[in-house]
């Protein structure tokens, strides 16, 4: 195997027409022939040495700043992809927090749902609505009570027992109606 894999200038002289052989032992000895190349390479007619040189070590040097680059972007993505992750997670969990506090409102707002606002400024309006009624109809009758008096002249018992006949169970004795 060995014998197949010769160095650099010997595979490419004009003498010999052997092709490197592609077995690990010929990769290795490539590698040292690279190496060996890059630290005294050899003149060809038009090309200096020192430039080739000059040129795989600007390229190398090139690759090493674009590792260095790479490497640093490819930490700083890093560390802010671990934040969005991080942030991601505080807010799925705020959101399940207030899914609960949510749910809890809903349930709360369920039971005041008798007790709706416009259902009850309803109510009010209502009962204040009975309410006058209420005192219009006791003054018509505190009205009818004092024609009926003059009626009687003056005559209580007479008056007593009226009310007892028409407010029944609701006439207090020497009180009049119950309240309400």
């Amino acid at each position: 195997m060995v014998a197949n894999c010769q160095p650099w200038h010997q595979n490419h002289s004009h003498h010999q027409q052997n092709k490197p052989s592609s077995s690990p032992t010929c990769a290795i000895h490539s590698q040292r022939t690279h190496s060996r190349i890059s630290k005294n390479p050899p003149s060809v007619a038009s090309i200096n040495g020192m430039q080739v040189k000059e040129y795989l070590q600007a390229l190398s040097d090139d690759g090493k700043s674009m590792s260095k680059k790479s490497a640093a972007a490819t930490a700083k993505l890093k560390a802010e992809l671990e934040g969005a992750t991080k942030a991601v997670s505080e807010l799925e969990e705020k959101e399940e927090v207030l899914s609960e506090e949510v749910k809890a409102l809903r349930k709360e707002l369920a039971g005041y749902a008798d007790n709706d606002l416009e259902d009850v400024e309803r109510k009010i309006k209502q009962v204040e609505g009975i309410k006058a009624k209420a005192e219009r109809w006791t003054d018509n009758v505190m009205l009818i009570e004092g024609y009926m008096s003059k009626l009687l002249n003056g005559n209580t018992e007479g008056m007593d027992g009226l009310r007892r006949e028409y407010y029944g169970a609701e006439y207090v004795e020497g009180e009049g109606l119950a309240e309400l």
